[in-house]
């Protein structure tokens, strides 16, 4: 088991007079790494939330900073997971070992890991700031805006139905990891063109390992509690009660297209363990902030068709991105392309757009992976989701492949299964559409 201490947060400016915050990350074998915050934005949101909402987000983001820290393969117990024992300091002991196995519970979902977690006292204070005037108005509600094509979708459904209301807009960036704050940049004046005055933005804010005296992981599971924490923070201070994650359903629920893929899936920021296990926290540190999905029960192709001003969204639509390896342009047939056009949240994109004009440009097809040898790994994803296709699943059998992969309400499970099957066969139809003979084949369409 990995032992990992977290220093108290350390604020100071850096060289271009910027407020950072920085938490040292060090492990029982003396190795160490120091997670650098950008606050210069922040600062003020943060004076203005409670201590355990305060803490929550410096756990989200030392958790994000232990998971970048510890590399995965050469740590796990079974080849994925890891064993992860650390002590936060917090400023209520007693509320938030009321919530310690909650927690616990929910980091091992996320990360897939095996986490063990107790807390220590905090007294430190952050250096004063004062929230900008452009967030003290009224917001009905925080977005996160990832640049991707779901919460594109969620800003635009909100702009155009609330033309009177407010929404405040939250994200966060990592700037090792290729391409999410160029998607914002060029998504937001574009809105700004389209709804003027309707919404405010926290500029995205940095979080990443500045140093380490190890090699860094290279997944991002624990992004999930950390864009969290970062809307949280952004809802209390500006009074706003309500936390959206716009997400379709498919990319929520995670259904593996494998037994042996479970414990791989990318993301699980809006599962509905994830969001039930996040709610019941905050209701026992006091924080009276609700959180929810409203496309849970959407696929993604269901969220562009039914787009409340879709002319808007397909005018902009290019500069969403959903792709998880833009950063692995080796083997791409299109070096320039916006997006791998290989990887499960390509093929989820590109099955969601098969029925609009898509000007997204692709690095790869499906039709360019088979039977090429040399292109085996990149074909990983794809093969997955052919062999899955190909199969025949009963309502049965999908209610029991949710159920263990982490669904634990069961008022909700017929719905979730009708987003898995309406996905299926979104991904059908796209195949019998773009899939040559060979592809067509192995997902038997």
């Amino acid at each position: 088991m990995k032992k990992i201490n977290i220093s108290t947060i350390q604020t100071k400016k850096d060289p271009k007079n910027i407020w950072v915050g920085e938490i040292n990350i060090k492990d029982d074998k003396g190795k160490s790494s120091l997670l650098s915050i950008d606050l210069d934005e922040l600062l003020p949101f943060m004076n203005s939330v409670s201590k355990e909402v305060y803490d929550f987000f410096i756990i989200s983001s030392s958790v994000y900073g232990i998971d970048r820290f510890i590399e995965r393969k050469s740590n796990s117990v079974d080849g994925w997971s890891r064993e992860i024992s650390v002590n936060f300091p917090v400023h209520n002991l007693t509320s938030w070992n009321s919530c310690k196995e909650d927690l616990e519970k929910l980091l091992s979902f996320l990360t897939g890991d095996y986490w063990s977690i107790s807390f220590r006292q905090e007294k430190s204070t952050l250096p004063s700031a004062t929230l900008n005037s452009n967030y003290t108005g009224v917001f009905e509600q925080v977005n996160l805006f990832s640049g991707g094509l779901d919460s594109l979708i969620g800003a635009i459904d909100f702009l155009k139905l609330n033309p009177t209301k407010k929404v405040l807009f939250a994200s966060q960036y990592d700037s090792q990891m290729h391409g999410p704050k160029g998607d914002q940049n060029k998504l937001l004046p574009k809105l700004q063109t389209l709804y003027p005055l309707q919404f405010e933005l926290i500029p995205s804010v940095e979080v990443f390992l500045k140093e380490s005296d190890l090699a860094r992981e290279t997944t991002f599971r624990s992004r999930s509690i950390l864009f969290i924490g970062l809307a949280l923070v952004a809802a209390q201070a500006t009074k706003t009660s309500k936390i959206i994650i716009p997400e379709n359903g498919t990319v929520s629920l995670n259904y593996p297209l494998s037994s042996s893929r479970r414990s791989s899936c990318s993301t699980r920021t809006t599962h509905p363990f994830v969001i039930e296990t996040v709610s019941s926290i905050w209701k026992k540190l006091s924080i009276n902030t609700e959180i929810e999905n409203p496309y849970e029960f959407k696929t993604k192709g269901e969220m562009v068709s039914e787009c409340i001003d879709k002319n808007n969204l397909l005018s902009i639509i290019k500069d969403s991105n959903s792709c998880g390896k833009r950063g692995h342009r080796a083997h791409w047939q299109i070096k320039d392309a916006d997006h791998c056009g290989v990887c499960m949240p390509c093929v989820y994109r590109q099955a969601a757009l098969k029925n609009v004009v898509d000007k997204s440009t692709y690095g790869n097809s499906i039709n360019d992976l088979f039977p090429i040898k040399e292109k085996r790994k990149m074909a990983q994803d794809i093969n997955s989701m052919l062999e899955y296709l190909s199969k025949n699943l009963n309502d049965q059998e999908i209610k029991q492949e949710l159920i263990v992969n982490g669904v634990k309400n069961l008022t909700k499970l017929h719905k979730y299964v009708g987003v898995v099957s309406r996905t299926r066969d979104e991904l059908k139809n796209w195949v019998r559409k773009v899939g040559n003979s060979y592809v067509k084949n192995k997902a038997n369409v």
